[in-house]
C-alpha cells in the first residue's frame, strides 16, 4: 500500500477532498467566527472572549 502524498493526481486510492466549510445562512450577517479554547480551566477563555467582544 504506497503512502497518499494528498496529491489526487497520482494517488490510486478513493479519498474526497471534503470541505470543512459549511454554507452560510442566507438571512446571516455572520462574517467570520473566532474560537477561543483550551483544554483546562481557569486559563482566562471568559476574559479573552469577553475583551474581545468589548474591543470589537
Amino acid at each position: 500500500m504506497a503512502e497518499c502524498s494528498h496529491d489526487c493526481s497520482t494517488c490510486s486510492q478513493k479519498c474526497s477532498k471534503e470541505s470543512l466549510l459549511e454554507p452560510q445562512n442566507k438571512a446571516s450577517n455572520v462574517k467570520r467566527v473566532i474560537g477561543v479554547v483550551s483544554g483546562k480551566g481557569g486559563v482566562g477563555k471568559s476574559l479573552v472572549t469577553s475583551m474581545l467582544a468589548v474591543t470589537m
